[in-house]
């Protein structure tokens, strides 16, 4: 299927400023978990568990007890592109007309690169959470948790709001195992945008903060014991309570996701075109289920 390009213009003399990017999803989840590279194609990523929990006395000899668990998860990358194709001759009376008919919309390129490093940022923090396995897709956190009876469930979930979101943020750290809460490495509460401004909201009427709109931010943690990351890409009324080294997004060089390939193809073989091209490889995957809380409305 060839790139439509909706152009919308109103030309009114020499253009007065660059092109103007819409406001796109910021990749904020991937900087919350934890970054694998250099993958080629799989990983299997070691789990090692020990069930003790009291010590032995010491005799003469050397006595061994106990069950040491050693498992592991695999992590496979999902090849993922976004390709474009503009053509030269859309701009001829546009903005750009005279550098168009002289075969150069680099403007126009530049901006266009700049928008879909956006798209690419937008739609994969969408799918580290919600994406589903199929041609350029990979099983997001959520169809992942969903999927694995070892997570820890929030039953009855409800959509939150204001009024109740302290509450279900504290069902979510109670069902959080006292090994993850008092662990060396603190756990995170991810929550989807409505929880965050549900939280912002509720924690202002309760003069959590200095004045009205002239304070300081509002602290985004519970209790000042475990950081709220807001996460874009979630679903609607959803909260994970997880340690960031459980939470694992893996691809082959993280430079694939910052580049985008720009190919002119008028002197390969005459089109008026211009190709963009970004090809990488993502996935997502977590070592320990039963260390994970899931507050989702798909459990209802």
């Amino acid at each position: 299927m060839a790139t439509t390009t909706s152009l919308t213009t109103t030309y009114a003399g020499e253009v007065a400023g660059g092109y103007i990017q819409a406001a796109f999803l910021s990749n904020d989840s991937v900087n919350n978990v934890t970054f694998k590279t250099n993958i080629a194609y799989k990983q299997k990523v070691q789990r090692i568990q020990d069930n003790a929990t009291t010590f032995s006395g010491q005799t003469c000899d050397f006595t061994p007890t106990g069950t040491v668990t050693l498992d592991e998860r695999t992590l496979t990358l999902v090849p993922l592109a976004l390709q474009r194709q503009l053509c030269k001759t859309t701009f001829f009376t546009d903005w750009e007309a005279l550098a168009a008919q002289n075969d150069d919309i680099s403007t126009v390129a530049d901006a266009l690169t700049i928008t879909l490093m956006g798209v690419i940022g937008q739609i994969n923090e969408t799918m580290i959470w919600q994406g589903v396995a199929a041609t350029g897709q990979y099983d997001g956190f959520e169809t992942l948790m969903l999927a694995d009876a070892t997570v820890i469930d929030i039953a009855s979930p409800v959509a939150i709001d204001a009024t109740n979101v302290v509450a279900k943020l504290q069902l979510v750290v109670a069902a959080s195992p006292l090994r993850v809460r008092r662990g060396i490495e603190k756990p995170l509460i991810y929550v989807a945008s409505n929880v965050a401004e549900a939280y912002r909201n509720a924690q202002a009427t309760l003069g959590n903060n200095n004045l009205y709109q002239s304070g300081s931010a509002i602290s985004m943690t519970w209790l000042g014991q475990y950081d709220i990351v807001e996460c874009p890409g979630m679903s609607t009324s959803t909260v994970v309570m997880a340690q960031k080294s459980n939470l694992w997004f893996g691809t082959n060089t993280g430079e694939n996701w910052t580049s985008i390939q720009v190919i002119d193809m008028q002197p390969v073989n005459g089109d008026k075109t211009v190709r963009f091209s970004a090809d990488f490889f993502g996935a997502c995957q977590y070592g320990f289920g039963n260390e994970i809380v899931l507050y989702h409305l798909d459990n209802a």
